[in-house]
């Protein structure tokens, strides 16, 4: 519950800070919280123990659409690893993040765009890895961003201060591409 209500408060301080339209932070912090949400709701499903990665991306992706004519744009592959709730929560607002980004500018913005989600464990010195990739291609043409908005804030800070990891954000004039790299996730948290 701290950790939540910790998020909760991020939520909105960085949405005040980055609007001053009162409509525009709402409309940033309802999308936020809702997600939250489908993440609790799925954590509640199954007892606050675990999440599968693949129910966590699809209870992420389903307001935008994925049920509604994209799912043919839209591949994923990995195995369903268990991921500990707090990477679960963490995981679910970043896939929020990605999905809103895709329908206002990317991939999902046009007829023809798609995306592919996919992930592997990869062994390192320290431990396992998972390595996230969400590739973007064939929406309009991609440039990076004059200033770094809110949600790729929430994507990196979040991963990172949540799990330990490490995302990078590239911005190819063919696509998206966002790289994950967390720390492989128990399925209990620390």
């Amino acid at each position: 519950m701290k950790n939540t209500l910790a998020t909760v408060q991020s939520i909105v301080w960085q949405a005040s800070r980055a609007n001053s339209d009162p409509k525009v932070i709402r409309e940033a912090v309802e999308s936020r919280l809702f997600a939250l949400s489908r993440s609790h709701n799925l954590l509640t499903r199954e007892n606050w123990h675990s999440a599968g990665l693949l129910d966590v991306l699809h209870d992420a992706l389903e307001p935008f659409g994925v049920s509604d004519g994209r799912a043919q744009r839209l591949a994923i592959s990995g195995e369903n690893i268990r991921l500990s709730t707090k990477a679960a929560l963490a995981l679910g607002i970043a896939f929020n993040e990605l999905a809103t980004n895709a329908m206002k500018y990317g991939a999902f913005s046009n007829d023809k765009g798609s995306i592919r989600i996919d992930w592997t464990i990869k062994p390192t010195p320290d431990g396992r890895l998972l390595v996230l990739s969400w590739r973007e291609k064939d929406g309009p043409p991609v440039a990076p961003p004059l200033r770094q908005g809110f949600g790729s804030r929430v994507i990196e800070r979040g991963l990172t201060h949540e799990l330990g990891g490490a995302v990078q954000l590239d911005y190819r004039p063919d696509g998206l591409i966002c790289t994950m790299n967390i720390p492989v996730p128990g399925a209990r948290d620390e």
